[in-house]
C-alpha cells in the first residue's frame, strides 16, 4: 500500500503529464496555449486535456477531507472549480 507521500508524487505527475507539462524547451512556463480539437482527440487525450486535471485536484482534496457524502462534495468542488479549468486549459 502507498504512503499519503507517494500516492501524492503519483498524482502530482499525472497532473502534470494530464497537462501536457507546463514548461517549454528553455524551462519557462508556456504563455500560450495552442488550441487544439478537442472533437479530433483520442478519448484518452480528450479526458486528459478536459476533466483528468480537475478530476485529480478534486480526488486528492476528497481524500483529505472525508466529508460524509463524499459524492455531493465532489461535485460541488468541481462546480466551484471549473473556471480554472476551462476546455483543457488549467
Amino acid at each position: 500500500m502507498e504512503s499519503e507521500a507517494e500516492s501524492s508524487d503519483v498524482v502530482s505527475d499525472a497532473v502534470e503529464k494530464a497537462s501536457g507539462g507546463s514548461s517549454e524547451s528553455n524551462g519557462e512556463p508556456s504563455t500560450k496555449k495552442q488550441r487544439v480539437d478537442l472533437a479530433g482527440l483520442p478519448t484518452r487525450q480528450y479526458l486528459d486535456q478536459t476533466v483528468v486535471p480537475i478530476l485529480l485536484q478534486a480526488v486528492m482534496q476528497l481524500n483529505k477531507e472525508r466529508p460524509g457524502d463524499p459524492i455531493e462534495w465532489l461535485a460541488n468542488y468541481l462546480l466551484k472549480n471549473k473556471a480554472q479549468y476551462s476546455n483543457g486549459t488549467s
